[in-house]
């Protein structure tokens, strides 16, 4: 990618005078605000230089040319530009920087989205702040490739390219998220996007990086939680948002980062978020499922519970979906030391999250009550009693980052510890039911070197322990403690007009528990890729990805060993039994994209197949015990192949209107290799955006429709399509010291009933009706 980005490079109309032995520039935004102690970098060469007190760098004796730009100001706002020096000044407006040109942090040779060789996507500060969900599967459901399996509002599953669960890897700041998500989709996903500053999202395997839980993709959320930058003053934000009564939603946000000193810097953040059960357009049973327990019920002749289950479905679940709401709050403090020659800093989190498990509520019979007297009342001898989660997590990150000397063959290290303390109950009325515990560590060390053969790379390191416990009535896992290390490396080279890359991987897993043997497990995995500039407009990106992910604890020892009872999942409904001869599944991955960008012209488009070996996965057996379905975890070979596109156009009329045009469209499909489709795989989808924007005031539209999905997997129901409107409008006022933004949404415009057929609870949980929100960022 060498094309000149001349939109987002604002000359100055005076001319400084010409000077062709160096290149001068300065960094300020759309307000004239400079940026000081910015990190400046030229990629391909030893050159870096930070910016002084009026925003002004400059490089001695650069011969004049086309060279890629880094400009790192803080982790949200780390850009990679083209730019051409002529020998005279140029003045760089990162406010006119687009998307394209943000840095994935997640990956360590620091590349933007054009010159990554596997597809990413990344949401900006603003996009969250007008976009963000509940959970981040809501905030990330409108990228194509990503789906949501959601479990109401107040937990659910990122689904990258169909894969979920313990394919998909969260991390915060670049360390894996460390909670109970991957063992069940009604446990929330413990980052929250009401305090992120960015989100990226890298499609496809992510495992050279981050091990074998990213064979499906990675989730890297970034907040500022340790300040990377210095910080000139104080900056923040105060927010606020507040819904109509489908959510009933009140949520406030506090910030503020600061310059304690000239080297220290600190930060504090809080948020509290509150909904009520929401409100749904129908039934919360779909008539899908009604009509299959109907079918069920006359096959059986059971004619007294098929008039009791008509009754209940015309009865209370209609209109509003119980056991839905949610109370959320959590706050961070972090603190740094910021030098010319990296950073050092601490900081501690904790999060706390009470959400109602909508469709799952447990029978109980009470006692000392009269049989007799309770068949005249008409009472039922059990009272059923609603199932909610209350959790609690707390994280202590230590994180630095050191600079060598520019004759040093290692340039740099990076390197970062966890330490996650998890425990979470299951709540049956007032009653503890199942408690789950986390312990978790984490180490995580980066080397970049020098050039060696022509390439530049990084070497790392990754350390891993969690012990992990679920205890009471209904824990169907055994305690297992798994302790996984892990040597990676990814190499890079330039060439005339393409790029290339190649990483390697080796994992070394150990999984510990009380009644089997240590069961050990290794995995290699490789990675080669390349971005072909085809011309100044035009780049193709290729990946093909071999790489191995490891069974967890969960897949081996769930109802393990086997005894007289079976304990259910309540979350699936299922009884789940793993399996002790599980190996290793293999991800081979094939990715290859197209890239589009001139004259306001954008276009992305990308085709993958997956073909995974000894793909691991719950096969239904057939059997039930006490009406409860018996599944084991079984392997299989499978394929998984899809589609992603975008295509965009945004440009100014003759009335000073601003406009931008969004296509896009996605698809998967996945079977095994017996020709059975593998289950909960998103529905096939396109779409329409139109954003206007006209000096403070900027109105969107998003309609997007999802096709039925009728590929079903043995014992699956079909879920019907719908079509999805959304509406935004909002008004921004900038002043000297604050920035102020009052945004209005309205979501679900036309009432669809909605239901994601990667959820599990798709048929009995439906997404909130129409509703309307309202709030306001002001930003200092």
């Amino acid at each position: 990618m060498r094309y000149l980005l001349l939109l987002t490079l604002i000359i100055s109309p005076t001319l400084w005078a010409q000077d062709n032995s160096g290149f001068k520039g300065r960094i300020i935004d759309n307000q004239g605000k400079v940026f000081s102690d910015a990190l400046i970098r030229i990629h391909g060469t030893d050159l870096e230089t930070t910016t002084n007190q009026a925003g002004e760098f400059s490089f001695e004796n650069l011969a004049e040319g086309v060279y890629e730009l880094d400009i790192e100001i803080n982790r949200a706002k780390h850009y990679n530009t083209s730019i051409n020096h002529d020998g005279q000044q140029l003045i760089i407006n990162v406010d006119a920087l687009k998307l394209d040109d943000l840095v994935v942090t997640a990956n360590p040779l620091e590349h933007n989205q054009l010159r990554m060789t596997t597809p990413v996507e990344i949401l900006s500060e603003t996009d969250l702040v007008l976009d963000r969900g509940l959970s981040i599967d809501q905030t990330l459901n409108r990228i194509t490739g990503v789906n949501s399996g959601s479990f109401g509002v107040g937990a659910g599953q990122v689904v990258i390219r169909g894969q979920q669960g313990p394919r998909v890897t969260i991390l915060n700041n670049n360390i894996t998220n460390q909670d109970a998500a991957s063992v069940s989709p009604d446990h929330w996903i413990t980052t929250e996007p009401l305090l992120a500053t960015q989100v990226e999202v890298l499609k496809g395997p992510g495992t050279l990086l981050y091990g074998g839980g990213a064979v499906g993709g990675v989730v890297n959320v970034i907040d500022e939680v340790i300040p990377t930058q210095k910080i000139d003053g104080i900056t923040g934000g105060i927010e606020g948002r507040f819904s109509d009564n489908t959510l009933s939603e009140q949520t406030g946000v506090f910030t503020i980062s600061g310059a304690l000193s000239d080297e220290w810097m600190g930060h504090l953040s809080y948020f509290n978020s509150q909904t009520d059960d929401y409100e749904i357009p129908g039934f919360a049973e779909s008539e899908v499922l009604h009509e299959a327990e109907e079918a069920h019920e006359e096959e059986h002749g059971d004619e007294e519970h098929e008039e009791e289950h008509g009754d209940e479905r015309e009865g209370e679940d209609f209109g509003l979906l119980e056991n839905s709401s949610l109370d959320s709050d959590g706050f961070n403090v972090g603190l740094s030391r910021v030098t010319d020659r990296g950073y050092w800093g601490i900081s501690y989190s904790d999060y706390n999250r009470n959400y109602g498990i909508p469709g799952h509520e447990h029978g109980h019979e009470e006692e000392g009550h009269d049989e007799e007297h309770d068949e005249e009342e008409g009472h039922d001898e059990e009272e059923e009693e609603i199932v909610r989660i209350d959790l609690d997590k707390s994280v202590f990150n230590i994180k630095g980052l050191h600079r060598l000397d520019d004759d040093s063959f290692i340039r740099q290290f990076r390197t970062h510890y966890s330490n996650t303390d998890y425990t979470h109950v299951e709540l049956e009325g007032d009653e503890v039911g199942t408690l789950f515990d986390n312990q978790a560590d984490e180490f995580r060390l980066e080397l970049t070197h020098g050039t060696i053969g022509g390439f530049e790379g990084v070497w790392g390191f990754q350390w891993t322990n969690r012990d992990f416990s679920a205890l009471g009535e209904e824990a169907y896992i055994l305690p297992t403690e798994t302790q996984v290390w892990s040597v990676f490396l990814i190499e890079e080279r330039d060439f005339d007009n393409w790029h290339a890359e190649f990483g390697l991987r080796y994992d070394n897993q150990t999984i510990d528990s009380d009644f089997f043997p240590d069961f050990d497990d290794d995995a290699l995995s490789i990675s080669l890729g390349a971005t072909f500039d085809l011309n100044n407009n035009w780049t193709l990106p290729i990946n093909l990805t071999s790489a191995a992910r490891m069974a967890t604890a969960e897949e081996l020892f769930s109802n393990q060993p086997l005894g007289e009872e079976l304990v259910p999942h309540l979350a699936t409904n299922a009884i789940e039994i793993g399996n002790l001869d599980l190996t290793h599944e293999v991800s081979n991955n094939f990715d290859v994209g197209l890239k589009y960008r001139n004259n306001g012209w954008r276009f992305s488009a990308a085709l993958f197949y997956n073909q995974l070996d000894d793909y691991i996965f719950l096969r239904n057996t057939g059997l039930e015990e006490d009406e409860t379905s018996i599944f084991v975890y079984a392997q299989q070979n499978a394929t998984f192949m899809g589609y992603e596109a975008d295509l965009g156009y945004q440009f100014e009329d003759g009335f000073n209107n601003q406009w931008d045009f969004r296509l896009f469209t996605d698809g998967t499909e996945a079977e095994l290799n017996t020709g059975e489709n593998v289950p909960r795989i998103p529905s096939n989808r396109y779409g329409l955006e139109i954003n206007w924007n006209r000096g403070s005031w900027n109105v969107g539209i998003n309609h997007t429709h999802v096709a039925d999905q009728n590929d079903l997997a043995d014992f699956e129901l079909p879920t019907e399509g719908y079509d999805l409107l959304d509406l935004n409008v909002n008004w921004v006022h900038y002043h000297d010291r604050f920035e102020t933004l009052v945004f209005l949404r309205a979501d679900n415009l036309l009432d669809e009933e909605i239901r994601e057929h990667a959820s599990f609870i798709k048929d009995i949980a439906p997404r909130p009706g129409r509703s309307i929100s309202a709030g306001f960022r002001l930003s200092f």
